[in-house]
């Protein structure tokens, strides 16, 4: 290599300018670096692999196909880069590659058949749970039914009514001798109210709803809050951070009790403009509003809108865990263990309705998964696809200014405060 160089420098000694850029380009000039992804595919409901996958790099000549064993492998020299996998058959899916992980399992859906593009118009709302002599104080859906805590002029006269979906009465609770906060359901499938101390599951006995097993809401909050999801092997939990502007995920195994972290989500703008600006830090630090009528409006300001708390969902749908990042707008994928297997971006960005909600309505009797944007107190439902990240606008609600919105079996749910009427909240619903 010496002699080489030696003999160049020979060549070029009449012209010095050209040696010291033979020898800048030669010495100084980086080695290329290329980042190395494997991986493997399988069909989604036999757990089968697929070989003879298709994988492209969008805007270049790269690509690879799997093997017999559904194995892949690829080297990339630049990141992010968007990854198309295809086979016939089967739906494409278009994967971003970044540094999170190099290791990717993934798996194809069968192609549904489609009679061609469609216009997609709502059926009219209708009145789900609307009573003269009740309001709603808030509802959850569970699979099939839906859980409404009622009220009678006032929330002292409380009680709990469970409805199949087609609006028929199934079973409810005797009225309450405490005032309720709230309902929730848990990561395991189970229904609970929640007053200002305490917490009691539901248990249904025939047309009879009962309340069971009361805790101490701080030790409820300890237990069950956080927990996001349940897969057969593993408990998925969040834990706030960043005075809320940060959330991490992770698991613990129901065998080994084994801890495991698995992914985080933080609104890094959010959080650069926190530290260069100190009395909004101090101020997020405090929980208890002030008493004077100007440092409250302003203690309001940074908690409720400026440091706004990060919104962010882990849900698990088919055979992942997903984990949805509005900040980044992207969506996470893990298998049931929580081991990565790759990512999709939000094409968030490519709507002109509004502004994004960032909620995430997942429908968990047909598993597809829904985001809304609202403008001037419309709220427009847009199917998110799981495959590409894209966004198709379903309809617009009816009703202005919705409050908690779900999805279940095409039909999307809301309450509504009904003008002029002073116990008004009304739960409604729209169908596709």
């Amino acid at each position: 290599m010496n002699r080489r160089i030696t003999r160049v420098i020979k060549g070029f000694r009449c012209c010095p300018v050209l040696i010291l850029l033979f020898l800048f380009t030669f010495i100084v000039a980086p080695a290329q670096h290329y980042h190395f992804f494997y991986g493997r595919i399988f069909e989604q409901g036999t757990k089968h692999a697929i070989p003879d996958v298709n994988l492209s790099i969008t805007r270049t000549h790269a690509g690879t196909v799997t093997d017999r064993h559904g194995a892949f492998s690829f080297y990339l020299d630049s990141l992010p880069a968007t990854l198309v996998v295809s086979y016939v058959g089967f739906e494409t899916k278009t994967i971003l590659l970044d540094e999170t992980s190099f290791s990717l399992t993934l798996y194809l859906s069968r192609m549904a058949k489609e009679l061609g593009e469609v216009e997609i118009k709502a059926g009219m709302n209708e009145p789900f749970f609307r009573d003269g002599h009740f309001a709603v104080l808030d509802y959850e859906i569970d699979s099939s039914r839906v859980y409404l805590l009622v009220y009678r002029q006032r929330l002292a006269r409380s009680e709990l009514i469970l409805k199949n979906l087609t609006g028929d009465t199934a079973a409810r609770s005797a009225p309450f001798g405490f005032v309720p906060q709230k309902l929730f359901r848990d990561c395991l499938g189970n229904m609970h109210v929640l007053s200002r101390d305490s917490g009691f599951q539901v248990y249904r006995e025939g047309q009879q709803l009962n309340l069971i097993h009361p805790v101490k809401l701080k030790k409820f909050d300890d237990v069950l809050k956080n927990c996001m999801a349940s897969t057969p092997e593993v408990l998925y939990f969040q834990r706030v951070t960043d005075q809320g502007l940060g959330v991490e995920y992770y698991g613990i195994d129901k065998k080994t009790l084994r801890k495991k972290e698995v992914g985080q989500v933080k609104d890094e703008k959010k959080m650069k403009m926190l530290r260069r600006n100190a009395d909004d830090a101090m101020m997020l630090l405090t929980d208890r509003p002030p008493e004077g009528r100007e440092d409250f409006v302003t203690w309001n300001y940074v908690h409720k809108i400026l440091y706004r708390p990060v919104k962010t969902s882990l849900c698990r749908l088919g055979s992942y865990i997903c984990i949805f990042n509005p900040p980044e707008r992207q969506v996470e994928f893990y298998d049931s263990t929580g081991n990565f297997s790759y990512k999709l971006s939000l094409k968030v960005d490519n709507i002109r309705e509004g502004r994004w909600t960032s909620d995430i309505l997942v429908d968990e009797l047909t598993g597809k998964v829904y985001t809304t944007f609202i403008r001037n107190g419309i709220c427009s439902l847009y199917e998110i696809s799981l495959n590409s990240g894209d966004l198709r606008k379903r309809f617009s609600i009816e009703h202005s200014f919705p409050e908690k919105i779900k999805v279940c079996n095409q039909w999307i749910y809301y309450l509504y405060n009904i003008p002029g009427d002073p116990d008004n909240k009304m739960l409604y619903r729209q169908k596709f």
